[in-house]
Formats: structure tokens, C-alpha cells, sequence
């Protein structure tokens, strides 16, 4: 036993990963605690509008998102690593151009059609004037993915945390504000506005600081044509495309589902359920950016067992600490997030009684997220082994089946069946594509055996 635990501190990339988590933790602490002090300030029909706003704009920008921060990781490491800073300035500029480019189309989709999804999702089209004013955020961050992409690579986890933390705490200050002066929607949608603007746009300037004494002054004049690959590093990114554009439908548009087809109430309480499962995940969500720069580099050194042993350790960690959760929402969950507490003769609760609704939706979602929290890295190992379209085609499966289902059930069976279907997909897709990639991982291993060549 005390040779296993000092195997465990004594791992220099595992250590690595925790530390670098852990700085992302901390800010997402003050950001869970903001949302749950909006709930009980907006309440749940106003909470819901909140919510089919702020993913509405979220998705579209999305829908022309080509995950930038996973192209950059993907392709820049291996010539960061090897010191060719020409090649890794060409493809950071390869990036962000292509970055800016999608960001503003997507604006333009979103101006068109703002009045349609108010109606749609919000079934009100005053509500219009509210998406156009969140949708300028897709603007500010022009190129937010390549610059957060470049700051796993040069290994400035510290930094993003410190810019995600400052925001956190911008719109703490706004929302207590909102509080103390009665200010409502609008107040909170504007903190939620600034602080989306101070995350598109500090890690670029944070990146404009630090590339030149690390790449070398001028380096956004390295030509593109440096870049001998680029079919392949656009293949890559249009088919990470269409896998988000899967899970924006299947996965992150779930409370714009249930807007059309039930209400902004009822979105309201998909978001409070959503909000739990995020303080659930919040431990093991940084884990995921912070592995995948490590997993790349093991893979880029064909260190399999590196990679080998990194999954086993942070596959532990997150199943002891999503099982243990999940047991205490089954057993306390109701009581403690829902019933009011008295406690030197004040009460508070954490969601008053008119969200309780949220909670069959909480236990139903926590199945299929608990499984995805456990095995978060399924998609992450086939992406590092170029297997970016077989977990497209999962998703796309996947997300089918859960489109029909949402389409012939949602208008009339029980509220809480988007979460079944929800939970159905997760599961599902997760477990294939883990099946799969560690299948190819073993395959991998075995003919390194074979050859000889498996470094230790």
C-alpha cells in the first residue's frame, strides 16, 4: 500500500495534472456559487429565460465552432516540443484566422435569426433584443479557442484560472449589486455579458505578452505555407465540427429542447438540475483540458505506458469521487439543496421548495453524466490516435436516436423524459467510444511489444 501511494505522489506528469486542475477548481467554486445565488434571485421562470438565452447564442456560436483550442493542442505540441517555433507560430496564426473567420458568420447567423429562436425557445419575440446584445460576446471572442489552445500548450494553466477567477468575481460584484438595488434579468444578463467579453479577450492578449519571448518576436509573420499538413489538420478540425454540432443538438441544447417543447419553466428547472451536476463534475471537468496536453505528449513520445498509467490514476480518482456524490444526492440531495435550513436563528436554503421539480431530473441526468465524468477522456484517447471521425460517427448515432426520441415523446410524456433520453445518449456514445479506443490502445501496445520498441 505505501509503495502504491508513493507511486502516486512521486508521478511527476500525474502531479502535473492535479496541480494544473486544481487551479481551474478554485475559480469554478466562486462560479457555482454565483449561479446558485441567481437562482434565488430571478426565480425559476426568469432563471429559464436566463438559460435559453444565454445557450441559444452559446450554440450558435458553437454550430461554427471548429474547437480551435483541440486543433491547436493537437498539432502545435509536437512542434513546440521539438523547438520548431516557426512552424508552431504558422500554425497558431492558421488558427486564429480560421477562428475569427467562423466567428464572424456566426454572428450574422445569430442577427438572423434572433427572432426566430425567441419565438421558438422563449415563445416571445421582445425577448430579441436580448440575444442580439449576448450575441456580441461571439465577436469578442474572435479567436478565445486558439488563445486558451496556446496557453495549455506553454503549459500557463495558472493563467487561465487567474483570468476565469477575475471574471467570476466581476460578476459576483454585479450580482450582489443586482441584489441590493432590485435589478433583475437585465442586471444579471449584463454581468454575464462582461464576464464573457473578459474571457474571449484576455487570453489573447495574454498570448500577445507571452509568444514573443517564447517563439520569438514577429512571430505572427511565419508564413502558412511553413505548414506542409493542412489537409490534415482541416480534416481534423471540420470533423471536431460536426461532432460539436452533434453535441450542441444531442447535449448542450437540452434546455432549448424542453423551451419549445414545454416552457421556459421547465427550462428552469433543467438549468438548477444542470447547476448540481456541474458542482458534481466540477472537480473532475478540469481534469479533462489538463490530460489531454499530457496525454499528447506521452503519445507524441510513444510512451505508452505514461499513457497507460495517467488513465488508470485519474479513471480512480474520478470514479470514487462521482460514485460517492452521486450515493449523496440519492441519500441527502433532497434535503439538503432543497429544504431550508435554521442556523443561528437565520434561515437560508441553497434552491428554495419552487425548483424541487429539478430533482428527479438531477438523479435521472447524474446516471448518464456520472459515467461520462468516469470515463472523460473516452473521446480524448481517440482523437489523440486520429480517431476523431470514429467518434463522430458514435455521436451522430447517438444523437439521432435521441432527436427521435425528444420529437415523438417530449410533448406528452413526464417532464423528466429529456433527461432519460439524456442519460440514454451519454452512456450509450461514452461507452463505445471508450470500448474502442482502449481496444485500439491495446492493439497499439501489442505490436510495440512485438517490436520491441515500448519504452518504459
Amino acid at each position: 500500500m505505501y509503495d502504491k501511494l508513493r507511486d502516486w505522489t512521486s508521478d511527476r506528469v500525474f502531479k502535473r495534472v492535479l496541480t494544473n486542475s486544481t487551479y481551474l477548481i478554485v475559480s469554478n467554486l466562486i462560479s457555482v456559487f454565483i449561479t446558485i445565488y441567481i437562482t434565488s434571485l430571478l426565480g425559476v421562470y426568469k432563471y429559464g429565460v436566463l438559460g435559453i438565452i444565454t445557450v441559444y447564442v452559446t450554440n450558435v456560436n458553437k454550430l461554427f465552432s471548429f474547437r480551435m483550442n483541440e486543433m491547436i493542442v493537437r498539432f502545435v505540441s509536437v512542434p513546440y516540443e521539438g523547438g520548431n517555433f516557426r512552424l508552431t507560430a504558422a500554425l497558431i496564426k492558421f488558427g486564429g484566422l480560421i477562428e475569427a473567420v467562423s466567428s464572424l458568420i456566426a454572428f450574422v447567423i445569430l442577427a438572423i435569426t434572433a427572432r426566430w429562436g425567441t419565438e421558438l425557445f422563449l415563445h416571445d419575440q421582445s425577448l430579441t433584443g436580448y440575444v442580439l446584445f449576448y450575441g456580441l460576446t461571439i465577436l469578442t471572442g474572435f479567436a478565445m479557442e486558439t488563445a486558451n489552445g496556446v496557453l495549455r500548450v506553454i503549459n500557463r494553466y495558472g493563467s487561465i484560472a487567474i483570468v476565469s477567477l477575475l471574471q467570476n468575481l466581476l460578476i459576483a460584484a454585479i450580482v450582489l449589486y443586482a441584489a441590493a438595488t432590485g435589478g433583475g434579468l437585465n442586471t444579471i444578463l449584463t454581468a454575464y455579458f462582461i464576464g464573457k467579453v473578459i474571457l474571449g479577450l484576455a487570453p489573447v492578449l495574454l498570448n500577445l505578452i507571452w509568444l514573443p519571448k517564447l517563439i520569438g518576436p514577429g512571430w505572427w509573420k511565419a508564413p502558412i505555407s511553413l505548414i506542409q499538413n493542412k489537409k490534415e489538420i482541416l480534416r481534423f478540425t471540420v470533423s471536431t465540427n460536426i461532432s460539436n454540432t452533434i453535441n450542441l443538438v444531442a447535449r448542450d441544447g437540452e434546455i432549448l429542447w424542453v423551451g419549445a417543447f414545454l416552457s421556459p419553466q421547465y427550462a428552469g428547472y433543467y438549468k438548477t438540475a444542470m447547476t448540481v451536476i456541474n458542482m458534481v463534475l466540477m472537480p473532475i471537468n478540469p481534469l479533462i483540458d489538463t490530460t489531454y496536453i499530457e496525454m499528447m505528449r506521452a503519445i507524441a513520445k510513444r510512451n505508452w505506458e505514461l499513457l497507460q498509467r495517467l488513465l488508470k490514476k485519474i479513471t480512480t480518482i474520478s470514479f470514487v469521487w462521482t460514485t460517492s456524490a452521486y450515493l449523496g444526492l440519492i441519500l441527502l440531495g433532497k434535503q439538503l439543496l432543497f429544504t431550508e435550513w435554521h442556523l443561528f436563528g437565520r434561515a437560508f436554503h441553497v434552491f428554495s421548495a419552487e425548483y424541487l421539480p429539478a430533482y428527479p431530473i438531477i438523479l435521472i441526468l447524474m446516471v448518464g453524466y456520472g459515467i461520462a465524468n468516469v470515463l472523460f477522456w473516452n473521446r480524448t484517447l481517440l482523437l489523440s490516435f486520429s480517431k476523431a471521425d470514429t467518434a463522430t460517427w458514435i455521436s451522430f448515432g447517438g444523437m439521432m436516436l435521441k432527436v427521435l426520441g425528444s420529437l415523438f415523446l417530449l410533448s406528452w410524456m413526464p417532464y423528466y423524459t429529456e433527461a432519460i433520453l439524456m442519460s440514454l445518449y451519454l452512456a450509450g456514445t461514452v461507452l463505445l467510444m471508450t470500448f474502442i479506443g482502449l481496444s485500439h490502445f491495446r492493439s497499439v501496445i501489442q505490436a510495440e511489444r512485438s517490436a520491441g520498441n515500448l519504452i518504459k
